[in-house]
């Protein structure tokens, strides 16, 4: 990408959810007033309208693929308001010269935040005598150590819980940090379990789930289920325990799969905050002002 101080269009795809702010910030770098669209792909009316789009920002559910691409000859660089590139078709923008930038972190702590306050309800209002109960002592079990998890077995340990944590390959950690455990450990042993692995990736078989003992909560803030949704109705169906989600696990997720009984979903995104929001918003134009240096 050859440097220059606008870009031809920006475009604003409706995943990206942009505040008003947002696009006053993206005005700027664009030499045609920058371009919302309501609906992806685009109703055939407004398809001229964005034919001459240089610089795209998209969200986690707004696919581009070649064919959605192919429509913007001009197109050189895909903002991504998303850490994950999963709907993104990477070859075909590498073989033309597109940049795609994700972004990293804005929405890591009001994903942890949400974890710990899932626990601390668990633990305090639901124990079946009179007195309230305390994670002290529990033991917490981490699918996943990525930044999320890292945070979310800190304050776990912070607060007196064991905590354990599976990545498929072994991962020595310091003396009073979470310690990594095999996944039949992990699952069987916890009392609390939080799925922290990749973005759309099924990690655990209907098995292994049959692991976690029947009272556990389990709580997923994944994008997309870290089990097959069969897996997830045959197991819940058979425990006594909660299954807590928000909507980045549970939006594909169908309706009599959501109404088993255990199963509670948050009705927003675990790491949409007012605070989040504005990190996301600012490393997009952070990039977008990057690719035009380049």
């Amino acid at each position: 990408m050859t440097s220059k101080s606008t870009f031809r269009q920006v475009s604003v795809l409706p995943g990206v959810w942009p505040s008003p702010g947002l696009l006053d910030a993206l005005a700027p770098m664009s030499d045609k007033p920058v371009l919302t669209l309501a609906q992806w792909p685009p109703a055939a009316s407004v398809r001229q309208s964005y034919a001459d789009t240089d610089a795209l920002l998209a969200g986690w559910k707004d696919r581009l693929d070649a064919d959605h691409m192919r429509q913007l000859p001009a197109l050189r660089y895909v903002g991504l308001r998303a850490t994950t590139t999963e709907h993104i078709d990477l070859e075909y923008a590498n073989r033309h010269g597109i940049t795609v930038a994700p972004i990293y972190g804005y929405g890591d702590t009001g994903t942890v935040e949400f974890v710990i306050e899932q626990l601390l309800r668990h633990a305090r209002h639901t124990t079946k005598t009179s007195s309230r109960g305390e994670l002290s002592g529990r033991r917490l079990g981490l699918i996943g150590f990525g930044n999320v998890a890292r945070s979310v077995g800190r304050v776990g340990m912070a607060l007196g819980m064991d905590v354990v944590f599976h990545t498929p390959t072994h991962r020595p950690t310091a003396a009073g940090e979470p310690r990594w455990a095999p996944l039949a450990e992990v699952l069987g042993s916890a009392d609390y379990l939080a799925f922290h692995s990749p973005a759309y990736r099924h990690v655990v078989t209907l098995d292994e789930l049959r692991l976690i003992p029947p009272t556990a909560l389990v709580v997923i803030t994944t994008l997309g289920l870290p089990m097959a949704e069969t897996a997830l109705c045959a197991w819940q169906s058979a425990r006594e325990g909660r299954t807590v989600m928000d909507l980045c696990a549970a939006h594909a997720v169908s309706d009599d799969t959501l109404r088993l009984p255990g199963i509670e979903v948050h009705d927003f995104y675990a790491a949409r905050t007012e605070d989040s929001v504005k990190r996301a918003e600012a490393q997009l134009v952070e990039n977008l002002a990057s690719a035009l240096g380049q």
